[in-house]
């Protein structure tokens, strides 16, 4: 590619990701007859009727009378339940904290949720073999299979669990099955799914802004939005494909212990340092950004890193300083070898433009002592990333909540608009542009999303779109 600003991206595909993705934390397994055997505990009894009547065949695991409560793992705040079963009684999901427990159960005719003296029990319009219970600090999300793809169905909120995040709290709490009556049961297994959309893709680059490749694919992070709220996942991606695995999920600790689901995250590595670098903005704490330095690898598994967050401005402090404003988001940096300087872009709210643009710093440190070299034009900018074509750099950005595929390239010559076949994608979309080596050519990608909303929270957009620079 010769000149960014000549180009037109053409969609290679779009797609929209609903819980079909899985990171799995854990399962029952019915291979053996952990009911009658005395030399292993595969799921122990935390609670069971003097009645009870269970058995194990043909990989089944079942329940002719009475009632039985088995562990199946640990609990954790942010992770998706599932459990298939030919049910005539109930059987379901009951999680267990220090000091309060929930359990919520399915019969063929009703969904039943108990924690304390809230209860509430809910019609089934029609009988579904598989439930699916999506935890959230403060709520579960309750979906059923239909046609082997999960439809939601209730969100039950629970004050009792607002702060299941914690990590005192989930660290000493489990999660159980919970069958009573005549039930059989097929599969259960706990996993992070990649919710109802993701957003604010970004790649895993290195401190230099190039992409980093490994073994052909490369690894993104990307906000998983659940029905309502969020996190951040680690997706890994074989470049121009629509082939995209869950491989992580990262969580945040400001300090305080709980582990926040926030997103938007510039993750780099330093190989010179052999360190990571990152900067994230802190929605769960006013809305600012936050950064660490840390040596273990993220992109696997689930994961949480220790940050620090970024001084406060006050009501006198330019608007153009390094210090937090509330509603700071989506930053971007890297280390100009060229320059000798690191660079970062700040989406922040300009009282001027009653709107957001971004501003611009530079500094000698990747954490502290920018100053500001400029800012963006007026509109709604979001979602920016500063990209090197051909040995020039360039900033890209999403803008505009009202405007498909309004997106803005900026260069040593001022703002220019690209140029898409078919305008997809956009109202605030991300500006993530790819330089990737495949082959003996390089090749250029745009992911970016729209805001379709994949449920009536405001912030649960996107669906996904691939294009590729002719």
């Amino acid at each position: 590619m010769k000149d960014l600003l000549s180009v037109e991206f053409k969609r290679k595909f779009s797609l929209s990701m609903y819980k079909n993705l899985k990171l799995k934390l854990g399962e029952m397994s019915f291979f053996k007859d952990f009911v009658g055997d005395t030399r292993g505990d595969l799921y122990p009894i935390l609670s069971k009727s003097e009645d009870a009547d269970e058995y194990l065949e043909s990989n089944r695991y079942g329940v002719r009378a009475g009632s039985v409560c088995r562990l199946i793992g640990q609990f954790f705040p942010y992770a998706t339940y599932e459990m298939t079963a030919k049910i005539n009684g109930e059987a379901g999901f009951k999680f267990i904290l220090p000091i309060t427990e929930a359990e919520i159960t399915t019969s063929a005719e009703k969904l039943r949720y108990r924690c304390g003296d809230h209860t509430e029990e809910f019609d089934l319009p029609e009988a579904s073999d598989t439930m699916i219970v999506s935890c959230r600090p403060g709520a579960f999300d309750v979906y059923f299979k239909k046609n082997g793809k999960a439809e939601f169905f209730a969100t039950i909120a629970e004050e009792e669990f607002n702060n299941s995040n914690d990590y005192a709290v989930f660290s000493e709490s489990v999660a159980a099955l919970s069958v009573s009556g005549d039930a059989e049961i097929s599969a259960v297994e706990f996993y992070i799914d990649n919710g109802t959309s993701i957003a604010d893709m970004r790649p895993v680059r290195y401190e230099n802004g190039e992409v980093m490749v490994e073994n052909g694919k490369i690894f993104i992070t990307a906000s998983i939005r659940m029905q309502a709220g969020t996190f951040q996942g680690i997706f890994s991606w074989i470049p121009g494909t629509a082939e995209f695995e869950l491989t992580g999920a990262l969580f945040y600790d400001c300090g305080d212990g709980r582990w926040c689901g926030d997103v938007a995250a510039s993750l780099l590595y330093h190989r010179e340092k052999k360190l990571w670098y990152l900067w994230v903005c802190a929605f769960s704490h006013e809305h600012v950004l936050a950064h660490s330095t840390f040596d273990g690898d993220v992109r696997f598994g689930v994961n949480v890193i220790d940050v620090e967050l970024m001084p406060k401005a006050n009501e006198d402090t330019p608007i153009d300083a390094f210090l937090a404003f509330a509603g700071d988001e989506d930053p971007d940096f890297f280390y100009d070898a060229d320059r000798s300087r690191w660079l970062m872009a700040i989406c922040r709210r300009d009282p001027e433009a009653k709107n957001y643009r971004y501003f611009f710093f530079e500094s000698d440190s990747p954490f502290e002592g920018y100053k500001c070299i400029g800012k963006g034009y007026t509109g709604a900018e979001t979602g920016g990333s500063f990209v090197k074509v051909n040995g020039e750099r360039y900033f890209l950005c999403g803008n505009d909540f009202h405007a498909t595929s309004d997106y803005r390239i900026y260069g040593k010559h001022g703002m220019s608009a690209p140029k898409f076949d078919y305008p997809d994608g956009g109202f605030r979309g991300w500006g993530t542009l790819m330089p990737i080596r495949l082959g003996s050519r390089t090749r250029y990608f745009w992911l970016t999303f729209d805001r379709h909303r994949g449920s009536d929270y405001n912030w649960s957009y996107g669906n996904l779109y691939c294009f590729e620079a002719k």
